[in-house]
C-alpha cells in the first residue's frame, strides 16, 4: 500500500520566463486547472491523499494557493529545498517525513489518463516486490529525458540520463523505441541511501536516474510500466500550447 506522495515543485521555471517571474510554473493553468492540481489528481488516482510538496524560493504563492490541501480533499505538508541542485536532492528533502513505500511525481507535468497508470504502477510494485517501479512513455527525442532499457517482463536493465552519443542511443532502444521516465515513481525508503552515494552530474545536479541506476547495479529490483497515453513535460511555451490543445481533444 502506498500512503504518501511527493510532488516536486522547487524548480525555477526558467524556460517559461518572463511568465514565471510573476507566478510559479506549477500554478500555470492547463484545461482550467493549475499544473500542480493535475499532479495531485494523479496521486489521488492511486488513493494517495497524504502529500508532501517540495518547494523552493519564491513559492509562497503556490503554498498560499494549495494551503493544507483540504479544499482538494488531500492533506498537504511542505518541505523546503534550499538549493535547487537536482531531482534526487529534491526527493531527499522529503526523507524526514517518509517511513514506508511512497510515490513521487512532478508538479509541472501532464499525464492522461491517470487512473490506469497509477493502479498498474502500484499493483506491479507490490506484486513484484520491487524496490522502485517507474512509469515510462515512448518518446522520439530521447536526448531530453532519462531513458530506460527494459526486458520483456517489464524489468529495468539499465537507465541513462539524457543520452547523447550514438552508441548510447542504439543501446537504449527497446523493440525499436525509446522509453523515457515520465515522472511518476513508486519507491521504497531505501532509495535515500542511494541518493546519498551519487555524485553530481551536468550543471552540478544530482539525478534521481543515477540513484535508481545505482540501486539496480547493487541488485535491487527495478520495474517499469509503459504508459501509452498523453505525457507532456510542460516546461516551454510551445509545450503549454500543444498540451492545452491535446487536453481539449481528450
Amino acid at each position: 500500500m502506498v500512503n504518501t506522495g511527493v510532488i516536486l515543485a522547487a524548480g525555477k521555471g526558467t524556460r517559461l520566463q518572463p511568465l514565471t517571474f510573476a507566478i510559479p510554473k506549477e500554478m500555470i493553468h492547463i484545461n482550467g486547472k493549475a499544473l500542480v492540481q493535475h499532479a495531485i489528481e494523479l496521486l489521488k488516482a492511486g488513493d494517495i491523499t497524504n502529500i508532501i510538496v517540495i518547494v523552493g524560493s519564491k513559492k509562497g504563492s503556490l503554498m498560499d494557493f494549495l494551503k493544507d490541501g483540504k479544499w482538494l480533499d488531500v492533506d498537504i505538508s511542505y518541505r523546503f529545498q534550499e538549493e535547487t541542485n537536482g531531482v534526487a536532492k529534491a526527493v531527499y528533502t522529503a526523507k524526514p517525513l517518509i517511513e514506508h513505500t511512497f510515490a513521487v511525481t512532478f508538479g509541472d507535468e501532464i499525464i492522461e489518463p491517470k487512473d490506469k497508470l497509477m493502479s498498474d504502477l502500484i499493483e506491479k510494485h507490490s506484486k513484484e516486490n520491487a524496490f522502485c517501479t517507474i512509469g515510462l512513455s515512448p518518446v522520439s527525442d530521447p536526448e531530453r529525458y532519462g531513458i530506460a532499457k527494459t526486458d520483456h517482463s517489464g524489468n529495468v536493465i539499465d537507465l541513462v540520463e539524457k543520452p547523447q552519443t550514438e552508441k548510447e542511443l542504439a543501446y537504449l532502444k527497446t523493440d525499436g523505441k525509446f522509453y523515457a521516465l515520465n515522472g511518476i515513481f513508486i519507491m521504497e525508503p531505501g532509495i535515500f541511501s542511494y541518493i546519498e552515494k551519487i555524485a553530481p552530474g551536468a550543471k552540478n545536479e544530482y539525478q534521481l536516474t543515477d540513484a535508481i541506476r545505482l540501486a539496480l547495479q547493487s541488485g535491487k529490483k527495478i520495474c517499469a510500466v509503459v504508459h501509452n497515453g498523453l505525457y507532456r513535460d510542460v516546461g516551454t511555451f510551445e509545450a503549454l500550447i500543444e498540451t492545452e490543445k491535446e487536453m481539449l481533444n481528450l
